[in-house]
Parts: C-alpha cells; structure tokens; sequence
C-alpha cells in the first residue's frame, strides 16, 4: 500500500494490498463494504478519521482493492482535503470484529 505523498483534494482511485504481520490478507467472500480506510492525524494527538469513500475488491486470494474517496473524504477539513501526514490503514470487519491491517505512514501535500 503506498500511495504517498499524495496531493490533496486527489481523488483518483488508490490500489492496496491487504497484509498483516503474518502475511497476505485473504478478502475473498467479503463484500467491499466490509472495509475501511482509517486515518490518523499524526500532528494532532492521532485523531482518528474514518473515511466514506468506497472500496472495490479486485483479487480477494490475494488481498487486492482499490480505494475512491468520497467528496467528503476530499473536504478541506478531512485529511486527503488538507496537507498533513496521517497513519493511514484499512480495516476489515469480520463477522469477529474488526482487523486492521498493517498501516503506512500518508503524506498529504498542498500542490497550485
């Protein structure tokens, strides 16, 4: 998953890979709404912004999607809306609970 720096207010689709400490995070027989982008703003006590854009699962044997940020997501006041740099991580939610999935820090730069 590395999609950084990304400029802000971008909302082209982004491609991921799903992984875990131990490995390959296997998405088949979810559905995309089982997933999450979660962000944390780093400069700002880790305040946490879960995003509304939507998922499309493209290899689930292989932990494979790609994210769309909502025009929400892109709002100045939102992270992917604002420079910054963000933990960002998805979240997968079992029928157990939630996952998280290993997380990469997100520069957002403030391009003309």
């Amino acid at each position: 998953m590395a999609w950084s720096p990304l400029t802000s207010g971008d909302g082209r689709p982004s491609h991921h890979t799903f992984t875990t400490d131990s490995g390959i995070f296997v998405l088949t027989g979810l559905s995309n709404g089982n997933l999450a982008m979660h962000l944390e703003d780093v400069n700002n006590n880790f305040s946490l912004y879960v995003c509304t854009g939507s998922w499309n699962i493209t290899d689930g044997p292989n932990g494979k999607a790609d994210f769309t940020p909502s025009a929400n997501d892109l709002l100045s006041t939102n992270p992917l809306g604002k420079a910054g740099l963000y933990k960002a991580y998805p979240v997968v939610t079992l029928g157990t609970g939630p996952v998280a999935m290993d997380g990469q820090l997100l520069q957002v730069i403030s391009e003309p």
